[in-house]
């Protein structure tokens, strides 16, 4: 499956809710990287281990933001992977700014992926949700 394809089913696997579809293309020794991981488990390191954990999260993230969509801006191709652009609708923000999230891809799977917020992202995480009584 050529990068151009594997990428459009992931993007479409998460625009359709269908995790399997997502999982599809991660080896079973992959890794994620993710401020998300921290925000929800700041026990851990910020790395999910396995393809199990990173379907489990996904599967609670899609559970958690019924609404969310991603919304692709670019890809750029490299000798080690993917570098994929895109807007994460129906999370944490009103008007996103980019995602960037890094594919490193080994016999046609992901082996590692890591993703970094956009500055939109990482400031709605410092706001004051509610006042205290």
């Amino acid at each position: 499956m050529s990068i151009a394809r594997l990428l459009q089913d992931w993007l479409e696997g998460w625009n359709t809710r269908d995790v399997d579809r997502i999982m599809r293309h991660y080896a079973e020794d992959a890794t994620f990287t993710s401020p998300t991981v921290l925000l929800h488990r700041t026990d851990q390191d910020g790395v999910l281990r396995g393809k199990a954990a990173i379907r489990d999260s996904y599967r609670r993230r899609l559970e958690q933001f019924p609404n969310l969509r991603f919304e692709l801006e670019d890809v750029i191709e490299r000798p080690y992977g993917v570098v994929v652009l895109y807007r994460k609708l129906g999370l944490y923000v009103k008007n996103p700014g980019l995602t960037v999230e890094v594919f490193g891809l080994e016999n046609g799977l992901v082996r590692d992926n890591v993703v970094y917020w956009g500055v939109e992202e990482v400031a709605s995480q410092f706001r004051p949700r509610t006042a205290p009584p």
